[in-house]
């Protein structure tokens, strides 16, 4: 997935942002082969971080198809690509993807601050314009939207509101998914926390 993603930053027209999402792929690129998505919930699994990252960019690409110039499509990829990158940072793991407990920067600031510092970080050595590095900033700040959740800001602009739905479509998806996962068709799953305890039906085939 790695290879290939890099392959398709090799797409984009904006090269500030492809070389910040190659530089972030590679700087990560080995933890990314395992690394989980959370210590419980969605996608809490070996290589839950890059199987959510690729599903959120297939859905990016999809929106943009569908929107059109309202979007940047760069620029929604590359927020796809950082938002949640430094969970890396955030979480322990082992290599087979098993969270164990999460990092002394992890449990005082967050995978948010943790990627608004990364961005501020790699945008400065790569010398990247000020607005792309302060729009990037925003997204990873308000893509969790409430800030009951973690979010002090709400998306200003239709990257970073579209990259917020991205990621709560693919984690209740991944939820949904997980749940009926061992039920009969026909029948409802038990009650799913995530899910504001809702009771998932299995359609029949």
């Amino acid at each position: 997935m790695i290879s290939n993603a890099k392959k398709k930053k090799k797409d984009f027209s904006d090269e500030d942002l492809k070389r910040l999402c190659l530089k972030t792929l590679e700087d990560n690129k080995e933890k990314l082969l395992y690394w989980p998505a959370a210590s419980k919930n969605h996608h809490a699994e070996f290589a839950g971080l890059l199987y959510h990252m690729k599903r959120m960019l297939d859905g990016g690409k999809a929106m943009c198809e569908v929107y059109g110039d309202m979007l940047d499509k760069d620029l929604l990829l590359c927020g796809v690509i950082l938002h949640d990158m430094e969970k890396i940072n955030e979480i322990e793991s082992d290599e087979n993807g098993i969270a164990s407990s999460y990092s002394f920067e992890g449990q005082l600031l967050g995978h948010i601050v943790q990627g608004v510092k990364s961005i501020e970080k790699n945008c400065e050595e790569l010398g990247i314009d000020e607005e792309k590095k302060i729009m990037l900033e925003h997204m990873i700040l308000s893509h969790h939207y409430e800030p009951e959740f973690g979010s002090p800001k709400r998306p200003l602009f239709p990257e970073a509101e579209m990259l917020h739905y991205l990621d709560i479509i693919d984690a209740r998806m991944y939820d949904m998914e997980d749940a009926l996962r061992n039920v009969e068709p026909g029948e409802f799953s038990e009650r799913v926390w995530t899910l504001d305890n809702r009771r998932i039906y299995k359609r029949r085939k």
